[in-house]
């Protein structure tokens, strides 16, 4: 499914499995509060939960 991310704007494809561009991704539990908080959804591009995971490490 191709989806629109909700904090940059740029397409990606959702596939959820085992395909999908957020494996491998391991979030801290911040990251997670804040993607429950802003995004509930809580899909986004693989940048974004990138830079999210990486900004709420600090």
């Amino acid at each position: 499914m191709t989806k629109t991310c909700p904090r940059c704007g740029a397409s990606f494809e959702c596939t959820h499995d085992a395909l999908c561009q957020c494996v491998g991704i391991t979030l801290s539990p911040e990251a997670r509060a804040l993607l429950r908080t802003r995004y509930p959804d809580r899909c986004l591009c693989r940048d974004c939960l990138l830079t999210i995971n990486g900004e709420t490490a600090r």
